[in-house]
């Protein structure tokens, strides 16, 4: 889709959208589109614009007019304005004017409420645009052919302005295109299936991102993950025959050599059968998903790429540890114990308990290659998360009150959510061993602490880390306006590059 920028007067598309308050006024959301469009107030539609919560009218005008059409949408209470609500609103809204065929959609700037919310105009644009393209997302690479009923694409989104473009509008409009799109590659990579996204192909899609935006990008295969130390992480791979994958990517603008990065690890388990320590039957297809950690990673670096301006952005590096967990001569018992890369031993008591086993090797690594400003994990590590949580919200540990406040304000401008979680010092105890330094799970109460302590004991002292538990929000069990599809919810990446923007600007 393209995004046109439009002042004043040049005002075209086949349907203009408003945002309307609850108790509002057309005339008064949008006063420049009613100036312009004078028949909107002989619509007879006009009358049932109530703008209650999730409420679309269409007013028609004359086909021939440059605005033929405008398209309604109820924000519900003004006091209960969010900015939740906002981009459902225009999500929604994008999505039904597809459906009715439309090839262009025009968005005045002025009925946009994020000034209401105290959010700036450029930031206001940059949300707008990413909302609308995700109400439009499609999954459609698996079907043999377009389903009958099937809408075309639409064309183009105009920005609207009453007078002269901004010359900001430009920039945050590309943001907003390019955050969409690296959304949309998490959730392509999430939603598709296991045997299509192996380790492999997670490598592959590193390296095409790596040639198209000049990012530097290392492919280690298990020989090289052996030789490199890896024996936590091995211990998940030796079982599967998709050979397993360590991805290393780096952003490295010139005269940034020196810098030290920010480091992102996703969780890479591309299909989690749980090994020897075999998960039940029902559900196990969603466990194709086990990699939505690994995907933000990339969506993150695609939004990097995506960016006129990523020189100016820090150094940053992405590392997948990518496999599948599966069953098979071959496969870790439980009760072995292996070397992690940090030079810890670990008693596996659980094969089911892979994730931190691929993470904590990963963690090692970035700490090994570089001296990281941050080293931000993100992984659907633990049901005790999601259980604690639900399935909307993410757990945050960290022992660095800075950095916990800039992920929670992170995710807030994006719309993720996350709620702090302890680090509690006195369930270390759980993860004693008779026979290693440590086990690999610990009792089921307290299971998301007990994991995020053992990421922690891979760490050295200092580290400015924070670990991400979203085993809930990883997935859309229900489809919605910012998430058509169910499945795949693309959370991560939009929340990584938040927290980079904030180093980039110096808010932390």
């Amino acid at each position: 889709m393209d995004i046109i920028l439009q002042q004043g007067g040049e005002w075209r598309a086949d349907c203009a959208l408003v945002l309307l308050p609850q108790g509002g006024a057309v005339r008064d959301a949008a006063p420049a589109l009613w100036a312009y469009s004078p028949w909107i107030a002989l619509s007879p539609a006009l009358r049932d614009c109530s703008g209650r919560k999730e409420e679309l009218s269409l007013l028609y005008g004359h086909p021939d007019l440059f605005l033929p059409r405008v398209l309604v949408a109820g924000l519900g209470r003004p006091e209960d304005l969010t900015a939740r609500t906002v981009r459902f609103a225009l999500a929604g809204a994008a999505a039904a004017c597809r459906a009715r065929g439309f090839s262009s959609l025009a968005l005045p700037v002025e009925t946009l409420p994020w000034a209401a919310l105290g959010i700036p105009l450029e930031e206001g644009i940059r949300e707008s645009v990413c909302a609308v393209l995700r109400g439009l997302y499609r999954l459609e690479a698996y079907r043999s052919a377009p389903e009958e009923d099937r809408a075309p694409d639409m064309a183009s989104l105009a920005l609207c302005f009453p007078g002269p473009v901004p010359d900001a509008a430009r920039a945050a409009a590309e943001e907003g295109l390019a955050e969409a799109r690296g959304v949309f590659l998490a959730q392509d990579l999430v939603n598709g299936p296991a045997n299509l996204v192996t380790p492999s192909v997670l490598a592959g899609e590193a390296r095409r991102l790596a040639e198209r935006h000049g990012f530097s990008c290392e492919i280690l295969g298990p020989e090289e993950i052996r030789v490199q130390g890896m024996g936590a992480f091995w211990a998940v791979a030796r079982g599967a025959k998709e050979e397993p994958r360590f991805i290393v990517l780096e952003h490295c603008p010139p005269g940034r050599e020196a810098e030290q990065p920010l480091v992102f690890v996703g969780k890479g388990i591309t299909f989690d059968s749980g090994g020897i320590s075999l998960k039940p039957a029902a559900g196990m297809e969603r466990m194709k998903t086990d990699m939505a950690g690994a995907a933000a990673v990339l969506g993150l670096f695609a939004i990097l790429g995506l960016l006129p301006y990523a020189g100016r952005l820090p150094r940053v590096a992405g590392l997948i540890p990518a496999t599948e967990n599966m069953p098979d001569g071959g496969a870790t018992r439980p009760g072995d114990i292996v070397t992690a890369l940090s030079g810890k031993t670990v008693e596996i008591l659980n094969t089911d308990a892979e994730g931190r086993l691929i993470l904590c090797d990963a963690l090692a690594y970035a700490q090994k290659r570089w001296k990281p400003r941050l080293l931000a994990d993100i992984a659907t590590l633990t049901g005790a998360c999601l259980i604690a949580l639900g399935r909307e919200v993410g757990g945050l540990f960290t022992d660095h009150p800075g950095l916990r406040d800039l992920f929670l304000k992170s995710a807030a401008a994006v719309g993720d959510l996350l709620w702090p979680l302890p680090l509690v010092k006195e369930y270390e105890d759980s993860l004693k061993s008779a026979t290693a330094d440590m086990t690999n799970t610990g009792p089921r109460e307290g299971g998301a602490i007990t994991a995020a302590l053992f990421l922690r004991r891979h760490l050295d002292p200092g580290t400015p880390w924070v670990h991400l538990d979203v085993a809930g929000p990883a997935r859309a069990d229900k489809a919605s306006p910012l998430h058509p599809v169910a499945g795949a919810s693309g959370l991560g990446a939009r929340l990584f590059y938040a927290v980079v923007r904030s180093f980039a600007t110096g808010d932390y």
